[in-house]
């Protein structure tokens, strides 16, 4: 899949479900999502990274951020709660249409749609704090590289960066229920996503970035590894790591 072919899907999940597609709960397919609670979900998330920046002893500036795919904005206005200035970035326009609609923080909280695997519209050095979570995971892995590498191009000495990716496929665990999940993803999965192509139904793909590539772009680009954590952000098929880095000075 292209980016081009990412930014596609989400300009029509976006025009379509907005919400949703950024928490993809069931209960609230079909536009069910209630806007208030929708955006207390990004309220609750923030403060669990700033409590959690607190444990590491990490203090980032709290000037300028960076939430990289905003979609509508749900942690864009979180953290313009905590910081001076926000810019939110998104490869789909129909979200960032939303996500201005949304958006309580006037000029505070600024919306940028970036179809590029860069992000050369800003400038060296023009954030203290960069986040994203649950997007690099759909976009295909080589784009990926390039944009965990821009983090740290953009971000201040002394600023932090957390970023969640998808490490790989989760190991079987032997029991029955978990052999057949991986049978249906690896063989059945691939069918169905053909079939939806080829009826023009929106696609969103999972796309892994080893650990060991994330260490050398880490390091790449002048940065420290802080903390590395497994999560739950990629399901139950994927083995998904939230990575905190720090910009050295």
């Amino acid at each position: 899949m292209s980016l081009e072919d990412v930014r596609q899907t989400f300009e029509i999940l976006g025009r379509q479900d907005p919400l949703w597609t950024v928490i993809t709960n069931r209960r609230f397919k079909h536009n069910r999502w209630d806007p208030g609670a929708f955006f207390e979900t990004g309220r609750e998330e923030i403060r669990g990274v700033m409590d959690y920046l607190d444990r590491l002893g990490l203090k980032p500036r709290r000037q300028r951020a960076l939430d990289f795919g905003c979609g509508v904005g749900r942690l864009s206005q979180a953290l313009a709660d905590r910081f001076q200035q926000v810019v939110g970035v998104d490869i789909a326009e129909s979200m960032l249409e939303a996500a201005r609609r949304y958006n309580r923080h006037g000029d505070r909280c600024q919306y940028v749609c970036n179809t590029s695997n860069d992000l050369k519209r800003f400038e060296d050095a023009s954030f203290d704090f960069i986040y994203t979570n649950i997007t690099l995971q759909h976009i295909p892995s080589e784009h990926s590289a390039a944009y965990i590498s821009e983090f740290f191009r953009l971000l201040k000495a002394d600023g932090v960066v957390i970023f969640q990716v998808p490490c790989g496929q989760a190991p079987p665990d032997g029991t029955w229920v978990n052999r057949w999940r991986r049978f249906r993803w690896r063989y059945l999965a691939p069918l169905r996503t053909r079939w939806k192509k080829l009826r023009g139904v929106p696609v969103i793909g999972m796309y892994p970035v080893a650990r060991s590539k994330i260490e050398q772009l880490v390091a790449s680009g002048n940065g420290e590894l802080v903390d590395v954590a497994e999560d739950m952000a990629a399901g139950r098929r994927h083995q998904s790591l939230r990575y905190c880095a720090r910009k050295a000075a």
